[in-house]
């Protein structure tokens, strides 16, 4: 018996190099914060004094690289966290088979849906009950 390594085109595997490129997103996200850190800014801090010049206590050249690394890498983060979204779909979701011939996968028709719950009473009284309640036969007449 031998060890069968999953094929590099299936999408578990997708998964999971789409989760290693998020994590070396985020690890460059906290470096260029930790720039942001180092000279005492966030994100909105202005980088001019009151009277409109640079500021002279921060790097201001390595600040705004930072920042503009930092909106970039995010923009980058929502693309693979929504690609990543999208495998873990095709990994997890019930409605679709993979067959061992083809990787396309086909969704099955003949199975219906599980309940989420079932009431099994309602109290008297709960707006349960009043939005339940059945018409009396005179509310039930046809109009004439």
């Amino acid at each position: 018996m031998g060890f069968i390594l999953p094929s590099p085109d299936s999408p578990m595997e997708q998964a999971r190099a789409l989760i290693a490129q998020k994590d070396g997103i985020e690890s460059q996200i906290e470096t260029h914060l930790s720039i942001l850190k180092a000279n005492n800014v966030t994100m909105s801090t202005p980088l001019v004094d009151p009277e409109g010049f640079p500021r002279a206590d921060i790097d201001i050249y390595a600040v705004r690289n930072a920042r503009v690394r930092i909106i970039e890498l995010r923009n980058d983060l929502d693309a693979v966290m929504k690609a990543i979204s999208k495998a873990l779909e095709e990994i997890y979701d019930p409605a679709l088979v993979v067959t061992q011939s083809t990787t396309d996968a086909t969704p099955i028709q003949d199975v219906a849906p599980l309940p989420f719950a079932r009431v099994d009473g309602v109290a008297p009284g709960s707006p349960a009950a009043e939005a339940v309640r059945i018409p009396s036969a005179s509310q039930q007449s046809e109009p004439t």
